[in-house]
């Protein structure tokens, strides 16, 4: 049978340009998913940012099902990578594929997740004190949301968008005393559509865009961060969501011990 978007009563196929990026109605929205991807991580970002910052691809999204080799291939172009895909979601090779080909992300580099981070094995979550830094968590490739799918087949709340944005992250050394590195994942563009990363969605009459729009791309990270903040390891066993990463608690005592002893240098500078 022809893919079901190509009949010709229908509006063809093919990527169209619009003000912001391109649109595609019917059976080809993973090929121009698939191209803009692969354009990304072949971008060579030192023409836009100094080299010294060492630019480098990213990507985070989130998908329900991704069973899409070329999809897959394209993510793991890029040169690092954090997709949510929905818990209930077999193990198919693709995820498979992406998970161990596929080059994470740090949190180090998001907006928002400077005092978040992992519980330690207690349950305890992480502690600020002075020096201690930030919490890196290394996400990705692959992670997972919502409800692991039911013995008996009841529906259970999915994680449906279907989503991605992709970015350049850079990094540069702070010039102030005892600051960290700055870090920071740029958004540069959006994709999204009504395509799940399937090989049987190639058949189905789908859309999707690509968005370089500053503030929809800015409403997606604000979105696909808060979905990483509720996300949890791909292999996560809980029957329900039980977001991983935790908020981090402030030691005052040691602060207040770090001021009595340093304080009078401080005020001497």
């Amino acid at each position: 049978m022809p893919p079901l978007g190509d009949y010709e009563q229908l509006l063809q196929s093919g990527a169209r340009p619009w003000s912001a990026g391109t649109v595609v109605h019917g059976s080809k929205v993973l090929d121009d998913l698939v191209d803009g991807l692969t354009r990304h991580g072949a971008t060579d970002w030192t023409t836009e940012y100094r080299r010294r910052l060492d630019p480098r691809s990213a990507v985070i999204g989130c998908v329900p099902w991704l069973t899409d080799y070329a999809v897959t291939r394209a993510l793991v172009s890029i040169e690092q990578c954090c997709i949510v895909v929905d818990k209930q979601q077999p193990e198919y090779s693709a995820v498979r594929q992406l998970a161990n080909d596929g080059k994470p992300l740090s949190s180090a580099y998001l907006d928002g997740f400077d005092e978040i981070g992992l519980p330690d094995e207690d349950g305890n979550p992480p502690v600020i004190q002075p020096g201690s830094g930030r919490f890196a968590v290394e996400l990705g490739p692959v992670r997972v949301a919502g409800w692991r799918r039911a013995e008996d087949g009841t529906p259970r709340p999915m994680l449906h968008s279907k989503m991605l944005v992709l970015g350049v992250t850079t990094w540069h050394e702070d010039d102030e005393e005892f600051a960290d590195d700055i870090l920071r994942f740029r958004p540069k563009s959006t994709w999204m559509g009504s395509a799940n990363w399937t090989q049987q969605a190639r058949n189905h009459i789908e859309f999707g865009l690509w968005s370089t729009d500053p503030q929809l791309v800015q409403r997606n990270y604000e979105y696909l961060l808060s979905l990483l903040k509720f996300s949890e390891r791909r292999g996560a066993s809980a029957i329900g969501p039980e977001p991983e990463l935790v908020s981090a608690v402030w030691d005052d005592e040691a602060f207040a011990d770090y001021w009595a002893e340093y304080h009078e240098r401080y005020e001497g500078e």
